[in-house]
Order: structure tokens, then sequence, then C-alpha cells
């Protein structure tokens, strides 16, 4: 089992730093360690990103809602060593904008915004880790629009997983209405209904009653 310090050296905005450095974040700054049980929320859509928030262990299912009307839902499963919503801290809309929940038992640590920006301030390592995780966040939306032109419904899912799913995330399904979901792709019902046909028959989509579930995420994304 990790202990406490390997656990925070492997979180992303933590990467680089010495036993040492840890051990001074550890004693200054103000740390919240939380449990959670199986299918208890962890953050609401609403929420305000004023914490820095890091699943340190256990598997939490993210949801993503979009659109006005959120007519369309992206689900992940993610594991632990991840942040959430350190992309939101700064800017115009500070609101989390996901949902997270709890797969099993799961525990996180918090701190408060106002001492990361501290951090920030008091060593490179914890500037460069942070830009290099906005910096990421922020090409990968461009990229995806290089990397799938189609108009396709393949193209559209790859690049929809690739603007909010993390890096590793896995069981990644989504749910939708069919008259929205098909505006959305700019394509009409008929047409979505046979692209659905096509994903299933060839193994990288399962389709369900609200919508579908990846089956192949590599043939999704590749």
């Amino acid at each position: 089992m990790a202990t406490m310090y390997e656990t925070i050296m492997n979180l992303p905005l933590f990467k680089g730093l010495s036993h040492e450095q840890v051990s001074a974040f550890l004693e200054k700054t103000h740390i919240t360690f939380s449990k959670y049980s199986d299918n208890e929320k962890i953050v609401s859509a609403e929420d305000r990103a004023d914490v820095v928030r890091c699943v340190i262990s256990g598997k939490i299912r993210v949801a993503h809602r979009i659109g006005k009307e959120n007519t369309l839902k992206i689900t992940e499963l993610q594991h632990n060593n991840n942040v959430l919503g350190a992309d939101r801290l700064f800017g115009m809309d500070t609101t989390c904008g996901f949902e997270a929940y709890a797969v099993g038992n799961v525990s996180t640590m918090e701190f408060s915004k106002e001492q990361y920006m501290g951090l920030l301030s008091s060593g490179s390592i914890y500037l460069l880790n942070y830009l290099n995780f906005l910096s990421y966040r922020a090409q990968i939306r461009y990229s995806i629009f290089e990397t799938y032109p189609e108009g396709g419904l393949k193209a559209i899912c790859s690049r929809l997983i690739k603007a909010y799913c993390s890096k590793n995330s896995q069981e990644i399904s989504l749910s939708f209405d069919m008259n929205s979901f098909a505006k959305f792709c700019n394509m009409d019902t008929e047409t979505l209904y046979r692209e659905m046909i096509c994903l299933e028959n060839t193994g990288i989509i399962r389709r369900t009653p609200v919508g579908f579930i990846v089956i192949s995420l590599s043939e999704i994304i590749d």
C-alpha cells in the first residue's frame, strides 16, 4: 500500500516534489481528509471550485452534462490520483460543472484555493505542474478538431470524450434524448440511429435505453 508521501507525489499537481517538500506541504497546509461511501455525492455541478480536491483512494464516477438543457450526459469512471476541478479554480466560470459520486469507499484530500495560490508562489515546481495541467486541458480542445475533422458519430464521440474525460478514464457512457443528440450531431435521427447500429455491430459501442456505452475506447479515440 502506498504511503501518504507516495500518494501525494503521484497526484498531477505534485509531480516531482521531494519528500522534504511534501513534508513542508503537510506541515504548513490546512488539509481536510474526507471519506465517502458507495454512491455518495462528492461534487455537485453548481459547487464553487474554491478548493483543490484530490482523490487519494478509491474510484469515482464523474458525470458531465452538456448543453443549456443538459440533454447530453457523458459519464466516466476515474481511479485515484486524480484532481477534481483544478481547471475551474480561476476564470469567468468557477463552478465545477460536473458531478462526482463515490464508487465503493473513497477518500479525498482537499485544501483551499487561497492556500494553493500560496503554494504556486512558493516554488517553481508547483507552478510548473499547474501550468502543465492547464496547458493539457486547453490544448486538447484544439487538437481534437485537427485529429478528428470528420462529422460522423464516431468522430463526434471522439471529440466529446477527449474534451471532457480524463486520460485514464474507463466505463464511458453517453446518455441523451435522441432528437436533441441528432441535432447536436447535425444529422437527422434516422442517420444517427444507423450510425449507432454500425458502431454497435463493429463492437465499438453497446446501445442502452438512454444512449450507449463505449465498449472499445481505443477504437473511438485512435
